[in-house]
């Protein structure tokens, strides 16, 4: 293992990652405030100060603004270190999104289709990212508990919001009103326009 290495893995399990978090969370509310006093003081500068205190202000929002900048570069430096170079970490972060966007899809409130679509969409991506197979997780069959119109569920239609609009298609990635679904079946005589396919992979 080389010295470089051994001192990314010691640097990396020789903290305390929530704790140092917090720390870093503290100094962006920090950088907030100093920004906020700078702020303060460029309207001080626009007013009437003397020669005299018109150059000291400006030496200390001067000091002030790159202290700011530097605490930046410290609370960027953590991100990047813990965040970016860590794939283990990239790994369980993704992981995490995952099962959050599983929970927001099925605890859909059934108000706009389009939400649940956006989820949908977020989370094969993440799952396409970290090597996981949607289907596995994503049962679409039960994808809420709002039950589907028993006629419309051949279509395929996956889900239907309080204003009926239904997620639909065989990549679950198409919307369309209810009514249309229906004519469309009814054209078709009740059948689905294309093979019955459920591919979340895409």
């Amino acid at each position: 293992m080389s010295n470089l290495h051994s001192e990314y893995m010691e640097a990396f399990f020789g903290v305390e990652l929530y704790k140092k978090f917090q720390d870093v969370l503290g100094d962006l509310e920090n950088i907030e405030i100093d920004m906020k006093g700078i702020s303060k003081e460029v309207g001080r500068l626009g007013g009437e100060l003397d020669k005299e205190d018109r150059i000291g202000t400006a030496k200390e929002m001067r000091a002030a603004t790159y202290e700011s900048a530097q605490q930046v570069k410290d609370v960027r430096s953590f991100l990047d270190f813990y965040f970016s170079q860590s794939q283990e970490l990239s790994q369980v972060i993704l992981e995490r999104d995952a099962y959050m966007l599983l929970y927001q899809i099925y605890q859909w409130d059934f108000n706009d289709v389009r939400d649940l679509r956006g989820w949908i969409r977020d989370f094969k991506e993440v799952c396409k990212t970290i090597g996981y197979r949607p289907e596995d997780l994503l049962k679409l069959d039960n994808l809420t508990w709002h039950p589907v119109p028993e006629d419309v569920k051949i279509y395929p239609v996956y889900a239907v919001d309080k204003h009926d609009y239904c997620l639909c298609g065989g990549d679950c990635d198409d919307i369309m009103h209810i009514d249309e679904v229906r004519e469309e079946l009814e054209e078709n005589g009740g059948k689905p326009l294309k093979p019955h396919k459920r591919n979340l992979s895409k």
